[in-house]
């Protein structure tokens, strides 16, 4: 909903510039009870029961407007602060606008921004073009719409990015991005990553009920083993090659349902292994609390595949979705081993009902299993089952 005298309120000291453009405020507020139960091999499992923010669809609240300079030339901008409802802390690494923060040119050949978005495979921000690989999209809790379970070469925000999307054409719409520095922040909260440099071209098709992308991305990890020792990580690196990925999907709106598949090929990307995708993991294995980020010191290599549909039931939509990745080490450490290999397998379902035009309930549930093999030869395939189930409410404004 348009707010122009409110986001002008908001900031008294740009009233001048404001009343000459087109500012709107937005935002959207995510509140609900999340339950996940982890059974692991060999370990104890664990149950947990908490009030969670941003489960649906991230908490956040935003700017964003629009000057007309001349026919034909358009300035914009686009800043959006990511935060948590349950304790009021930002997320995004405590960063004010960590979400986005964008300023772009737009003219008849196109579109030309800079500033801190997401990557066009990420699922986030304005120029992605993946985010209906899996119809949950990136939201839907920590395991049910996780799409990095399966597409573990999904990238992230990135900071001092370059992106131009072209007009469309025929249907189809060119985008292509790089990032000429890391990111800024300390690597210990979400939204970030290792790359120094990202590098990106897709391709986006809408034919009304038929819709698809193809998108592929390099992550230099040239200054890997330096951004660690920034962050007080002192590891030997046997890996910090290009990391590279290529997603695909497709959509169609039958009407009485919407189906997606998406594949993507990943190769040396320097991810943490299934839900742990893009976060950092405290290891408390008597390191003293040493960071680790999941298998950076080989990358990883393989696929994933996610099918699913959207289907209209009594007022609300139908989410239910499948996935399977199957990747492996990109190089070992310990030569006598062989690379560790992985298997992910799930299935999830949920439930979306409007209350209104700007607030609806909703819930899931979901089953992730991860089969890992650590390649030595005395290893065994050691399950990690995880099952979370999860309601909340979601008002937009």
């Amino acid at each position: 909903m348009k707010k122009t005298l409110a986001a002008v309120a908001v900031l008294g000291a740009f009233a001048g510039s404001a009343l000459a453009a087109d500012v709107t405020l937005y935002g959207k507020i995510d509140a609900g009870l999340n339950y996940t139960h982890v059974s692991e091999d060999g370990a104890a499992s664990t149950d947990d029961f908490a009030v969670k923010s941003g489960q649906n669809s991230g908490s956040r609240f935003g700017l964003k407007g629009t000057e007309q300079i001349s026919e034909g030339l358009t300035v914009g901008f686009q800043l959006e602060n990511g935060f948590s409802v349950d304790d009021g802390k930002m997320t995004q690494g405590g960063r004010l606008f960590g979400r986005q923060a964008t300023v772009y040119v737009k003219t008849d050949f196109g579109e030309l921004a800079f500033g801190r978005v997401g990557g066009l495979d990420s699922g986030l921000g304005s120029y992605d073009l993946i985010a209906d690989a899996g119809v949950f999209g990136t939201g839907w809790g920590d395991y049910t719409g996780a799409m990095s379970n399966f597409f573990v070469g999904k990238t992230d925000r990135y900071d001092n990015m370059i992106t131009y999307k072209s007009p469309e054409f025929a249907g189809l719409t060119l985008v292509a991005q790089a990032s000429l520095g890391e990111d800024t922040s300390s690597n210990t909260e979400e939204g970030g990553h290792l790359a120094d440099r990202y590098y990106a071209l897709g391709l986006g098709a809408d034919y009304g009920a038929l819709t698809g992308a193809l998108t592929v991305s390099m992550q230099d990890y040239a200054g890997l083993k330096d951004r660690l020792a920034d962050n007080g990580i002192v590891k030997d690196i046997a890996n910090d090659d290009d990391g590279y990925a290529v997603t695909a999907f497709g959509a169609y709106d039958f009407g009485v349902t919407k189906v997606s598949l998406g594949a993507q090929y990943f190769d040396n990307v320097a991810q943490a292994r299934g839900s742990k995708t893009g976060t950092w993991v405290k290891d408390t294995a008597g390191t003293g609390g040493e960071w680790e980020y999941g298998d950076v010191e080989t990358g990883l290599t393989g696929f994933g595949v996610m099918l699913g549909a959207i289907t209209p039931i009594a007022g609300g939509s139908l989410y239910t979705s499948i996935g399977y990745a199957d990747y492996e080490q990109s190089k070992v450490i310990v030569e006598a081993n062989d690379k560790a290999d992985y298997k992910v397998y799930g299935v999830g379902v949920g439930y979306q009902y409007p209350l209104s035009k700007r607030t609806y309930v909703y819930t899931a549930a979901s089953y992730t299993k991860t089969t890992e093999n650590e390649g030595a030869a005395t290893s065994k395939d050691v399950d990690t089952d995880v099952t979370e189930v999860m309601m909340g409410l979601v008002h937009n404004f």
